[in-house]
């Protein structure tokens, strides 16, 4: 044995299962790195131990067996649990030609398959728990601390490639991935055991041996019943198409977002030419009315003005909110006199309250503001209507407040009030009140619409409150207020 020591060394090298060689005392002369590993020792530093020494807590069943052996000459076999794995050991005496004696023995270990037997149904408890395992619809595999696969189910096998799962005993992560994604998987491992904590889903893109897939993985630390981590359980599923099909949804999801901004961009820019035939049509409509005499005639191109009027107005409406939504409106961020511009609003809508009997109150206040007064006043303008439009009786009152370093405008009516579950809908295009008792709402549901982009656009908020039959309150927060306010100018009531 000594004089092929260099030979045999090689060849013990290339040996994937555990195999050790002693000397006719039971001194080990080399060990394989599969047992080794087995072991936990470097394959250099048990040369001359006795296998009693090696072998551990498991040192005197060993002893014994290859004392056995090499007393009778015959071959002998007996069983290992080490941490929480099954094994089955053959101890082969060897003889030189020239002495009748044993001058030594091989030791195979071969750890016990936990594969079903061939055309069992219900068999030992194992057998069952393989039922088991190959019905689920995720893969589950375990390994051991040197990240050897030591088992997984049919779901697992078909992932990673193999004719059947009963393959996966003894195989590695380099023979069914590439080097990289297996030197990461290994790390992972690693971690799993070394800490002790459970790896939660975790998607990893992996080229396994069959092409390419995604991963999503649960990872358990495996422990022997002492407590002592011994390798590691993962169940894992392959995600690869439920990728695709997000990819898929998020590309047509992109592309209807395209076309969106496409034809809002396309209307907003034609807004001249959508203009001027309406403007056209007023015009003409005015020309009529001056050459009508008859009253009934009067009447009908009165009521072709006010038709006019209104599809003017919403064709207006709709082509700015196509600007908002398109991103051409920049705002001019500029000091703003908020009390002025309260109060030239209630002068301008004083009319329009007083058809319908209601007082419109303006609070005075040298407040001003960082905001855009154009886009600001349009917020305030679609406010103050709407308000005046769903008031019957009462009051409308507009006015302003402190509130630290910022400010707040608000709009309170007396009108018929909005329910709270309709607060996030009466912001949506072409909203309109369903209530039925009131009998004077003529807008076209897009105001408010242009109040959230508005206020959005120039990073104010808008809140409500409200009580049905009681009237509302649309507060504009988050307004920068200037520090050294004007002296109160004139107040002019409606």
């Amino acid at each position: 044995m000594k004089r092929n020591g260099a030979f045999l060394g090689g060849v013990l090298k290339t040996v994937r299962y555990p195999l050790v060689l002693v000397d006719g005392k039971g001194r080990v002369e080399m060990a394989s790195h599969a047992a080794a590993d087995l072991l936990d020792v470097l394959p250099g530093a048990i040369r001359g131990m006795s296998i009693g020494e090696v072998a551990g807590s498991h040192g005197t069943l060993l002893h014994d067996a290859v004392t056995s052996a090499l007393a009778s000459g015959a071959p002998h076999t007996t069983e290992l649990q080490i941490r929480g794995r099954s094994f089955d050991v053959m101890i082969e005496p060897v003889r030189t030609s020239d002495v009748d004696e044993a001058t030594g023995a091989v030791i195979h270990v071969t750890q016990r398959s936990m594969l079903p037997l061939e055309g069992s149904a219900f068999g030992p408890a194992g057998d069952r728990l393989w039922l088991i395992l190959n019905q689920l619809p995720h893969a589950v595999y375990w390994k051991d601390r040197h990240s050897r696969y030591l088992g997984g189910n049919r779901i697992f096998a078909e992932v990673v490639g193999l004719a059947s799962f009963q393959a996966v005993p003894g195989i590695t992560d380099y023979d069914i991935m590439e080097k990289s994604d297996a030197e990461a998987v290994r790390r992972e491992d690693e971690h799993v055991m070394t800490t002790g904590k459970v790896l939660l889903s975790v998607e990893q893109p992996l080229r396994l041996a069959n092409g390419g897939a995604v991963i999503e993985k649960l990872k358990v630390p495996l422990c022997s019943e002492s407590g002592e981590t011994i390798g590691i359980l993962c169940v894992a599923r392959d995600v690869t198409e439920q990728k695709r099909a997000e990819a898929r949804l998020l590309s047509d999801k992109l592309a209807a977002e395209q076309a969106s901004r496409a034809k809002t961009s396309l209307f907003a820019a034609a807004s001249h030419d959508l203009r001027q035939p309406v403007q056209a049509l007023a015009l003409f409509a005015k020309l009529l009315g001056n050459r009508v005499d008859d009253p009934g005639a009067k009447n009908l191109v009165k009521l072709i003005q006010q038709s006019v009027l209104s599809l003017a107005n919403l064709l207006e409406a709709v082509i700015h909110l196509s600007k908002l939504d398109a991103g051409v409106i920049e705002p001019d961020i500029r000091r703003t006199a908020v009390g002025e511009l309260l109060e030239r609003l209630g002068d301008e809508f004083s009319p329009q309250a007083a058809e319908k009997n209601l007082e419109i109150i303006v609070v005075r206040s040298g407040l001003e503001a960082r905001s855009d007064p154009l886009l600001l006043e349009r917020i305030l303008r679609n406010l103050i209507s709407n308000a005046i439009r769903y008031t019957e009786r009462g009051r409308v009152l507009i006015g302003c407040r402190r509130q630290g370093e910022e400010m707040s405008i608000e709009v309170w009516d007396t009108g018929i009030g909005i329910p709270a579950d309709q607060f996030g809908e009466i912001f949506r295009e072409f909203h309109r009140s369903h209530k039925k008792s009131h009998r004077a709402i003529e807008g076209f549901g897009i105001g408010l619409a242009i109040v959230d982009r508005l206020t959005a656009l120039l990073g104010h908020r808008i809140e409500i409150s409200s009580s049905p039959g009681k009237g509302t309150v649309f507060r504009i927060e988050g307004i920068a207020r200037c520090k050294q306010p004007k002296a109160l100018g004139r107040y002019a009531p409606g």
